[in-house]
């Protein structure tokens, strides 16, 4: 009777070296496919936003809600209450007039930034740290689409922001509706970061980086956007790494597709 032959040693490696060699290849792959269902997700979510507009606009004489306040009742609940951390901070769940539109709470957060607020979410200025990080949403309204009192911005016909639709004079797939943010600061010129349910796209806020980036680079990616017309686009944003270069920021100044007028924005 023939013995039964087992594996050797080495061929035991061999096996071994070709399976580890199989997931180096595989791993990199199954990571994008992943994160490519996030952005799908998350695009998903901002058609939902979308979708809210237009309903909100009917319900409220096509005014939108004031931008700082959209998500959130207020942006302080009690006196010297840490902005930055308004995001992530369970104690005050959002209560703001927009956010009862769209009752599937999931909508409110875009995975990727989800995940990522378990390694970065620590990183945005004035964090407490008896405060958790539990996002509760991670989408800004364009700030000029409901300015909140004392901003001045105005175009070059002496209008100032807007808070109706109807008062939209540049191409409505043009104008942001909602966006993402960052929660860490790249640059000086991104000090501010998601830091309330407002995007102002004059220098203060910036789009989010960290969609479809590069090895390792946060900073490198893109974000989503739903616009007025309620499609979605990813887009990149205005602000290089190199600080001094202004070729995408609208009117040499601001993040892109943030002024509501076809006329050139002034102050």
């Amino acid at each position: 009777m023939d013995k039964q032959r087992g594996f050797t040693l080495i061929e035991l490696l061999v096996v071994i070296a070709i399976i580890a060699i199989l997931m180096a290849i595989l791993m990199p792959a199954l990571q994008r496919v992943k994160e490519q269902a996030r952005e799908m997700a998350c695009r998903a979510n901002l058609r939902q936003y979308g979708i809210a507009q237009s309903i909100y606009l009917d319900d409220n004489d096509s005014k939108y809600p004031t931008a700082w306040l959209s998500l959130v009742g207020s942006e302080a609940p009690y006196s010297g209450y840490p902005r930055f951390c308004r995001w992530h901070d369970p104690r005050f769940p959002p209560d703001g007039p927009f956010w009862p539109y769209l009752k599937n709470e999931k909508v409110h957060l875009c995975p990727t930034f989800k995940i990522l607020a378990k390694s970065e979410g620590a990183r945005h200025p004035s964090h407490v740290d008896t405060i958790p990080i539990i996002p509760q949403y991670s989408y800004s309204m364009n700030a000029y689409l409901g300015m909140k009192t004392g901003d001045i911005a105005k175009d070059a016909a002496g209008r100032g922001p807007v808070l109706k639709s109807t008062e939209i004079t540049r191409s409505k797939s043009e104008v942001f509706f909602f966006a993402e943010e960052n929660m860490w600061q790249r640059l000086p010129k991104c000090e501010y970061v998601l830091n309330d349910n407002a995007l102002c796209g004059d220098g203060r806020d910036w789009f989010g980086t960290f969609h479809s980036t590069s090895t390792g680079n946060l900073n490198s990616g893109t974000c989503n956007v739903v616009f007025v017309d309620s499609h979605v686009e990813e887009v990149r944003s205005a602000l290089k790494e190199d600080q001094n270069d202004t070729s995408e920021m609208e009117f040499g100044r601001f993040e892109k597709y943030a002024w509501p007028h076809k006329q050139q924005y002034q102050q």
